[in-house]
């Protein structure tokens, strides 16, 4: 099968297509025949070469955390999901990723994918629709909470805006001041997260981009809560004044089908901009770094 794979840590010329051998499902995996695959800024991230304290991959590596396609091989004791089934599934970024024209992963990191969406649809949801939803469940928002959003109109932004609109809460969505008409589209409200308040008013926040998260923080009541996604600068958080949940994205099947059951309902949108095939990831890659205003999605 062909992949694309990083032969060495750097720029998009490291990228090969490569004929590798076809992988096998094991007990709990599922085999995908893998049609779309999204591309992350953390996958320019670990290609840099800026993760490799953390996470050490074993080069060539296969990155891509995002895919959809179809279900081909079950492994030993796999029950919900058949071969035939079109599914979205949640890559691990341990160098066996989803830029492949197949790929392996566990039966717990997939869901079914809704007859009315598709591949590319797909490919847009696991990872910030997994990242949105969680970052509202672990501040515990209820209906009628109000929630400060920075990155709003972003993937993680995007998906945490409209889950909270789904459960009755009330979303504002924090940009930079040339996306505020769009966020206020998309949230109802709007705020320019460049500026520091001059109160607090919120309880509860998530954050997803650095450049503003101590504006974001300086937003937020004393003894309110901050779900965090990005590092929170050592100056952020003067005297503890609020708590933050530093959280990385946790693969989950039963938040992934809903992930996948809300955009089939048109309660999810993730934007995409641009495609590429396969072959053109060092330019899907270079689309993302230049802000492609939306996911950037290969064709496999």
């Amino acid at each position: 099968m062909k992949a694309a794979r990083l032969k060495a840590y750097g720029d998009i010329d490291q990228f090969v297509i490569d004929d590798v051998p076809m992988p096998k499902p094991e007990a709990g995996e599922v085999l995908i025949k893998i049609e779309a695959s999204a591309v992350n800024h953390f996958d320019l991230i670990i290609r840099q070469g800026y993760m490799a304290q953390y996470i050490p991959l074993e080069l060539p590596a296969v990155l891509g955390g995002d895919a959809a396609g179809t279900v081909v091989e079950v492994g030993a004791g796999v029950t919900g999901i058949v071969i035939g089934d079109r599914v979205i599934a949640d890559f691990a970024a341990n160098g066996r990723g989803a830029h492949a024209e197949y790929g392996v992963v566990p039966v717990t990191a997939a869901a079914k994918l809704p007859a009315n969406l598709t591949f590319e649809q797909g490919a847009a949801l696991p990872k910030a629709g997994l990242t949105g939803r969680q970052s509202v469940d672990a501040l515990g928002v209820t209906a009628g909470d109000r929630v400060l959003i920075s990155g709003g109109i972003g993937a993680v932004g995007r998906a945490a805006i409209q889950y909270l609109q789904e459960i009755g809460a009330k979303p504002v969505a924090g940009v930079r001041p040339d996306q505020l008409e769009e966020a206020r589209q998309l949230a109802g409200e709007a705020l320019d997260i460049t500026q520091p308040p001059t109160a607090a008013t919120f309880d509860y926040a998530i954050s997803t981009t650095a450049p503003a998260a101590s504006n974001l923080i300086k937003h937020v009541r004393n003894g309110g809560q901050v779900a965090s996604i990005v590092p929170v600068p050592e100056d952020g958080n003067v005297r503890d004044r609020v708590t933050i949940y530093e959280l990385y994205h946790r693969a989950d099947a039963a938040t992934l089908a809903a992930v996948a059951d809300a955009a089939s309902r048109g309660l999810l949108t993730i934007p995409v901009a641009k495609t590429f095939p396969l072959d053109q990831i060092g330019a899907a890659q270079n689309a993302v770094a230049a802000g492609a205003g939306g996911k950037v999605v290969l064709n496999h």
